[in-house]
C-alpha cells in the first residue's frame, strides 16, 4: 500500500461518494481511498491528521464549500493534487476553481470509470513530476550547502595559517560565504584531543570519523550561545574556534565568558563521547590579518598539557617559554638506580624516579628530551634483566616496544606512570626471584605447583602430595620461608597473573576472575585490593591510560 496514492473523496452527498468509491478497483490502478469527508470543513479535519496525495471535492456543499477548500489545499497543502466535481456546468466555478489550483473539473454526470482512471493518471504524472522537482532541488540545496561549509572551512584554514592578508579580501569572502564574524576585537581558541594517537589505534578510521563529526557538533550547539563565532578542524584532532567578542569588557569578564562556554564544551564531550580534550585561549586579536599570531599564541599555551595534564582550559596573559636546557641521567644516578633494583628497594627508586622527572617538570624540558631519558631508564630495567636472567617479554604488554610507546603518551604524568608501573612490575619478579632462591627443594615444589596451576581450583593437601610431605609440614615450612602463608601466596600469584591479564586487555573482568583460578567475584575483588591497594576496575582505567 505505501506504493499507491492516497485519495481523499469530498462530498456532501452520501450517495455520490458511494458511486465514486465503487466506479473502479482502486486498488488494482494503485490508488486507495484513506477516508472520506461530507463538507470541506471536515475535510480539513482529516487533512490535519494524515495529507492525501489526491483530493476529489464537490464544489457545492453547505459550509465550506469546494472553492474555499481548494484555496485552503493550494496555501497550505500545494502538494496535494486536486480534482473538481459539480453537477452544475457552470463556466464560473470552473474558473475558480482552475484558478485556485485545481488540476481538473469534472462534471459529475459526464464521469465515468474510464474517464475517472484518465483524470486519476494525470493527477499520478503531476505528483511524481513535482516529488522528482522537490527531490531535485533538495539534492541541489545540500550540496549547494555542503560546498559553503567545505569554502568556509577552507577560508578560516587559510586565515589562521596566514595565506591571507588583504584585508579587502577578506572581508569579500566573508559577506560571500555568510560569516558571521566582525574584522576586529577577536579571539582564537585550539581545542585539542586528548591521547588522540591512541584513539586512533583503539577505533576504526570510520569510528574516529564519527567522534570528529559529533565533537564538531556538540561544539557547534554550544557555540549558538555567542553570537558570532565559527569552528573548523584543522588537523588530526585539533580544532580552532574565532570568536568576536564585540564591544571590548574588561579582559577578566571575556576570560570568564569564555572559560564558561569551553568548560561546557569539554563537560558535554565527556559525556556523551567519554573523551577529554585540551583548549588554548589566545589574547584578544585587534583585527584579522592578526589572526595566525593569535592562533600561534594559543597553540603555544596548549603546550601546557604536557606538564599540566590533560582535560585542561589554558588562559593566560603571558605564556610560559619553555627552557630547551639538555638533561640526561649521570651516570651516579644510574648506578643508584641500578643498586636499588638489585636490592628491591622500592623506596629507594621511587624516591629516584620522583627526582628525575621533578627535573623534567622544573626545567619545562620537551617531550623529545624527556623520551631520551625514559629511554635510559627503560635500558637499566633491560640491563637488570639481563644481568639476572628475567625474560624481557614479561615485563611489557603484548606487541608493545616500550621504545615507542613512550611517544605516544602526551603528558609528563602518563609518562611517570608508565615508567614507574615498570619498574613496580620489575621489582616484584626480583622478590620473586630471590624468595626462590633461599627456599628448601619441598617449599620449592610446592610454589612450583602453585605456578603451574594457579588457574585450576586446588587445596593444600594436593600441593603436599605433589612435594612428598604432610600437609601440616607443608604449611609450617612455607611460611617460615616464604615469610607468608600458602594462601596469601596463592593468593598473590592470582593477583599478579590478573593483572597482566588487565593490561593486555583481551578478556572481561568477569573471564579474568574464572581465568586466574578465583571462584566468586567479589573475593576477587576484596583480594586485589588488599593486594595492590586499588580495585580491578581502577586498575582497568589505569592500564588505560
Amino acid at each position: 500500500m505505501s506504493n499507491r496514492l492516497k485519495v481523499l473523496i469530498v462530498d456532501d452527498d452520501a450517495v455520490s461518494r458511494t458511486v465514486l468509491k465503487t466506479m473502479i478497483h482502486w486498488e488494482n490502478a494503485g490508488f486507495y481511498i484513506m477516508e472520506d469527508a461530507h463538507n470541506g470543513n471536515h475535510a480539513v479535519q482529516l487533512i490535519e491528521k494524515e495529507a492525501p496525495d489526491i483530493v476529489i471535492t464537490d464544489i457545492n456543499m453547505p459550509g465550506l464549500n469546494g472553492i474555499g477548500l481548494i484555496e485552503h489545499l493550494e496555501k497550505n497543502f500545494p502538494q496535494i493534487s486536486i480534482i473538481a466535481l459539480s453537477a452544475y456546468d457552470d463556466f464560473d466555478y470552473v474558473r475558480q476553481s482552475m484558478k485556485n489550483g485545481a488540476m481538473d473539473y469534472v462534471l459529475k454526470h459526464r464521469l465515468d470509470a474510464p474517464f475517472l482512471l484518465n483524470i486519476l493518471n494525470t493527477a499520478r504524472s503531476s505528483i511524481h513530476s513535482y516529488r522528482n522537482e522537490r527531490d531535485r532541488q533538495r539534492d541541489i540545496d545540500k550540496e549547494l550547502t555542503t560546498s559553503k561549509v567545505v569554502l568556509r572551512q577552507t577560508f578560516v584554514r587559510k586565515l589562521l595559517e596566514g595565506s591571507l592578508s588583504n584585508v579587502e579580501e577578506i572581508t569579500g569572502r566573508l559577506r560571500t560565504l555568510d560569516m558571521k564574524l566582525d574584522t576586529e576585537n577577536l579571539m582564537v581558541t585550539i581545542a585539542e584531543i586528548d591521547d588522540f594517537r591512541l584513539l586512533e589505534e583503539k577505533f576504526s578510521s570510520p569510528e574516529v570519523d564519527v567522534v570528529l563529526h559529533t565533537f564538531m557538533e556538540i561544539s557547534k550547539e554550544i557555540l549558538k550561545d555567542w553570537e558570532k563565532s565559527v569552528i573548523v578542524h584543522m588537523a588530526k584532532g585539533k580544532f580552532a574556534m574565532i570568536f568576536s567578542l564585540g564591544p571590548l569588557k574588561s579582559t577578566m569578564y571575556i576570560y570568564n565568558t569564555m572559560y564558561t562556554i569551553l568548560n561546557r564544551m569539554r563537560s558535554e564531550i565527556k559525556k556523551h563521547l567519554n573523551i577529554t580534550a585540551c583548549f588554548g585561549v589566545s589574547k584578544v586579536c585587534t583585527e584579522l590579518t592578526k589572526l595566525p599570531q593569535a592562533y600561534n599564541y594559543a597553540e603555544t599555551l596548549l603546550r601546557d598539557k604536557f606538564y599540566k595534564g590533560k582535560n585542561s582550559i589554558f588562559i593566560e596573559s603571558t605564556p610560559h617559554k619553555k627552557d630547551e636546557s639538555f638533561f640526561c641521567l649521570d651516570i651516579k644516578d644510574e648506578k643508584a638506580i641500578y643498586a636499588a633494583l638489585k636490592n628491591q628497594d622500592d623506596k629507594e627508586v621511587k624516591s629516584r624516579l620522583d627526582d628525575i622527572f621533578g627535573k623534567i617538570s622544573s626545567m619545562r624540558l620537551g617531550s623529545k628530551s624527556t623520551q631520551m631519558i625514559c629511554a635510559e631508564l627503560i635500558n637499566i630495567v633491560n640491563k637488570i634483566c639481563k644481568d639476572t636472567g628475567i625474560e624481557i617479554a614479561k615485563l611489557y604488554m603484548a606487541e608493545d616496544i616500550p621504545y615507542n610507546l613512550i611517544q605516544k603518551y602526551e603528558t609528563l604524568m602518563d609518562i611517570k606512570a608508565w615508567v614507574v608501573n615498570l619498574y613496580d612490575k620489575l621489582i616484584s619478579m626480583l622478590k620473586l626471584m630471590k624468595l626462590e632462591s633461599g627456599l628448601s627443594n619441598i617449599t620449592k615444589k610446592a610454589v612450583e605447583y602453585i605456578h603451574r596451576n594457579y588457574s585450576s581450583d586446588f587445596s593444600l593437601k594436593d600441593v603436599a602430595d605433589f612435594a612428598g610431605a604432610s600437609s601440616s609440614y607443608i604449611s609450617r615450612l612455607f611460611k617460615e620461608e616464604c615469610g607468608i602463608g600458602f594462601a596469601e601466596y596463592l593468593n598473590h600469584v592470582r593477583v599478579e597473573q590478573a593483572k597482566h591479564c588487565i593490561e593486555k586487555g583481551e578478556l572481561k573482568l568477569k573471564e579474568i576472575v574464572s581465568s586466574v583460578g578465583f571462584n566468586n567475584y567479589n573475593y576477587f575483588f576484596k583480594v586485589f585490593r588488599e593486594v595492590t591497594g586499588m580495585t580491578p576496575l581502577e586498575y582497568e582505567q589505569s592500564c588505560r591510560k
